[in-house]
This record gives structure tokens, C-alpha cells and sequence, in this order.
């Protein structure tokens, strides 16, 4: 499933309805916490990084930049006060559906890859955020490969190499 069915299924699923007049949506933030968790978990959130996450969001929910950055600050205040990961991946589950999901799992591998390394910590994170998506293994393995493609890379080549 290509990356704009992921922009149709959030705009159209049945209580994912976006309002692009309200940067305030609770799976926007819940989505952008997801993104800035894997951006810092390497402790550097790079140039590459921080244009993949906004080019995510602003593609993904039909923003302007200007709204994008705004959701981006909010989910950055959440994380500030968020124990651990659920808070953020239990509202997306909640509120997508798999193949909803999936998309989302493939917008966390463009992220760290956006910086052309991959961190084990990274591939870690990726695994844990997908299984609290609710996605399973396979599909997340499925979904790296697929990103892999996409940008470039062979399914067995590591980042930077």
C-alpha cells in the first residue's frame, strides 16, 4: 500500500476524520509522539530527520507546515510527561485500522532511515512501537523491506553502508 493510501485512510476512516482546520487532532499528536521518539532515540535529531517527520505529517493529515510544527510542539510537550510509549500507541490503535497501522510502521522506518543510519536502539524502538500498534512481526519486517526498496537499499544492507 503506498504511502498516500495512508493520507486517504486517516482522512476517511470511520473515527480518524481530521479536521484541517484543527491541528489539535489527538491521533496527529499521538502519531507526530510516535515519530519523535524513534527521531531521538540515536540522541540526534538530524536536518534529514526533522524534514522526513514534517514532510510525514504535513502529507499525512493534510497540513500546512505552520500546523504541522504546531501538532510537532504538542506531541513534544506529551512526550515530556509521558511515562512510557502506550499512551501515544494505544490512541493510534484505537483509532485506525491495520492496514492504517502498517502505514504508520512504514513511516517510522523512513524516519530512521532518513538520517542514512540505522541504530540498534532505532530498530528496537521500531519493533517495540509496532507491536504496541498492534501490527505483528512479519508485517513490520514486511514494511522495512518495502521501505528499503523504496529508498534505495537492499533488504540485507544496513544503513550507511
Amino acid at each position: 500500500m503506498p504511502f498516500e493510501t495512508l493520507v486517504r485512510l486517516l482522512r476517511n476512516n470511520g473515527s480518524v476524520k481530521p479536521d484541517e482546520s484543527d491541528p489539535a487532532n489527538p491521533v496527529a499528536i499521538a502519531t507526530a509522539g510516535v515519530l519523535l521518539e524513534l527521531a531521538h532515540a540515536d540522541q540526534h535529531f538530524s536536518e534529514r530527520e526533522q524534514a522526513q517527520l514534517l514532510e510525514t505529517m504535513t502529507a499525512t493529515f493534510g497540513l500546512t507546515s505552520e500546523q504541522a510544527a504546531r501538532i510537532l510542539d504538542k506531541a513534544n510537550e506529551a512526550r515530556g510527561t509521558t511515562i512510557d510509549h502506550w499512551a501515544f500507541t494505544s490512541r493510534i490503535r484505537e483509532s485506525t485500522d491495520r492496514d492504517t497501522r502498517i502505514e504508520i510502521v512504514k513511516a517510522m522506518w523512513r524516519l530512521v532511515f532518513a538520517d542514512g543510519r540505522l541504530h540498534d536502539y532505532e530498530e528496537y524502538l521500531v519493533r517495540k512501537l509496532s507491536d504496541l500498534l498492534g501490527v505483528q512481526h512479519h508485517e513490520m519486517i514486511e514494511a522495512k523491506v518495502t521501505v528499503r526498496k523504496a529508498i534505495g537499499q537492499g533488504p540485507e544492507a544496513k544503513a550507511g553502508e
